[in-house]
């Protein structure tokens, strides 16, 4: 592949997300780590998740062709996949010294940082993210996950409501496993259905009895 036009393999967006969300603390992060490699607009090959987290392959792979931008990202989220971040970390910053529009690898870049316990890293790395795509909602989704590890209820929610409202795919269970634990997304649906409902959302008395034939 030319690394100056790099095509992101289109594959399934396994979060970094955290597995449950409690009212009154903060969350913990149990799932394993896996991470976005999806570009819409590149064609669509697909590889099985064993082929995906097998470190051996990708080193291979890097190695025979190290300029590669796309062998690279899948390189580091091999690593993550097997908890191997700093490594992670690695291969992500030689994707974007040469490729820096990659949203994905700032994104990957911040799931690492996470696992690491680094929220900082994690936020400024999606914030990267935001920046080259305001509708990704991949990196909202997981800015709010950060928020709620560290206890911020309304930050969390405020970010996994954009998530939602850029991508609605995020809610699909096969995509994203860890979304059914996600007590937040309770909180986010009622926010969303008030916000696009207005006025008709205020639960009132009606002044005259429905039509029940309506």
């Amino acid at each position: 592949m030319n690394s100056r036009f790099p095509a992101m393999l289109p594959l399934l967006a396994f979060l970094l997300l955290p597995a449950a969300a409690r009212a009154d603390s903060p969350t913990e992060e149990t799932a394993p780590p896996a991470l976005d490699l999806q570009d819409e607009e590149a064609p669509t090959p697909t590889l099985d998740k064993e082929r995906l987290s097998d470190v051996g392959f990708w080193e291979s792979a890097a190695g025979a062709a190290p300029d590669d931008v796309t062998v690279r990202l899948a390189l580091g989220n091999a690593y993550a996949m097997n908890r191997r971040f700093p490594e992670a970390i690695r291969e992500y910053k030689r994707v974007l010294r040469t490729y820096p529009e990659s949203k994905a690898a700032w994104n990957n870049t911040g799931s690492a940082y996470r696992a690491m316990a680094k929220p900082d890293e994690a936020l400024d790395a999606y914030r990267k993210a935001l920046k080259l795509d305001p509708r990704y909602g991949l990196a909202y989704y997981n800015m709010g996950a950060v928020y709620d590890s560290r206890g911020y209820y309304d930050r969390a929610v405020k970010n996994y409501g954009l998530a939602l409202r850029y991508d609605p795919k995020l809610m699909d269970s096969k995509r994203n496993p860890q979304v059914v634990n996600n007590k937040r997304l309770y909180a986010v649906f009622l926010q969303n259905y008030v916000e696009s409902a207005g006025s008709l959302a205020l639960p009132l008395e009606p002044a005259y009895p429905e039509n029940p034939e309506e």
